[in-house]
């Protein structure tokens, strides 16, 4: 394949096909040539025009994924019913889920844990607070601090949880979940159900016999 007249399009193609080798074997497993092959006659000058190594593509693929281009979605009868059913549905994404985990290791680099923790608070959290307000005026969630909340949800879950999926033992990831859920519940606001606690570990256990 030539390097073409479309650039993006070309970039977004090796994205593209190296997000599905990541998912389906792993970020350690894939290599540039895995990802030249799935390209259908790429050559490896073509890839490294574009990106200087497999981390780089990673980066384009994880970072890609904007939050703004992948839209919280808040249903429910009540603030709070939205906002847990919203984790509930994030929860359930096994592929973004799959692709954060394979690659939870490399995601230590400052530059992308800075990309993605800025655009977390950029994207995620006016959305959340906004959520917790309406929690706050029908009654379902009891607070006076609904940014502080929203700014909580965040760290703990996609910073602290998050980030450290791969390295966490199921014993310590009962225990963080346990801690994240009486936090809520101490704050008025009954964020973690036990439903939602046995869907993350039934993912977790996915995961890790992956």
């Amino acid at each position: 394949m030539a390097r073409g007249r479309n650039p993006e399009e070309t970039r977004r193609k090796i994205v593209s096909v190296a997000k599905n080798l990541f998912l389906s074997k792993g970020y350690d497993n894939t290599s540039i040539q895995d990802i030249i092959d799935g390209l259908g006659g790429m050559t490896k000058g073509v890839i490294y025009h574009h990106f200087n190594s497999k981390f780089e593509i990673l980066q384009a693929v994880v970072v890609g994924e904007r939050l703004d281009e992948l839209p919280l979605k808040f249903e429910g009868a009540s603030g709070l019913a939205k906002l847990q059913n919203s984790l509930t549905e994030a929860f359930k994404n096994l592929e973004r889920q799959k692709l954060a985990y394979s690659a939870a290791i490399t995601l230590r680099s400052p530059r992308l844990l800075g990309e993605q923790y800025l655009e977390m608070f950029e994207f995620a959290v006016p959305e959340i607070q906004a959520v917790v307000q309406e929690g706050i005026d029908d009654g379902s969630i009891q607070t006076d601090y609904p940014e502080e909340v929203a700014d909580l949800l965040v760290l703990t879950l996609n910073t602290w949880i998050g980030f450290q999926s791969s390295v966490l033992s199921e014993a310590e990831l009962r225990r963080k979940f346990d801690f994240i859920k009486l936090t809520f519940d101490g704050l008025g606001i009954p964020l973690i159900t036990d439903e939602m606690i046995q869907l993350v570990y039934q993912l977790f256990s996915h995961l890790k016999n992956e």
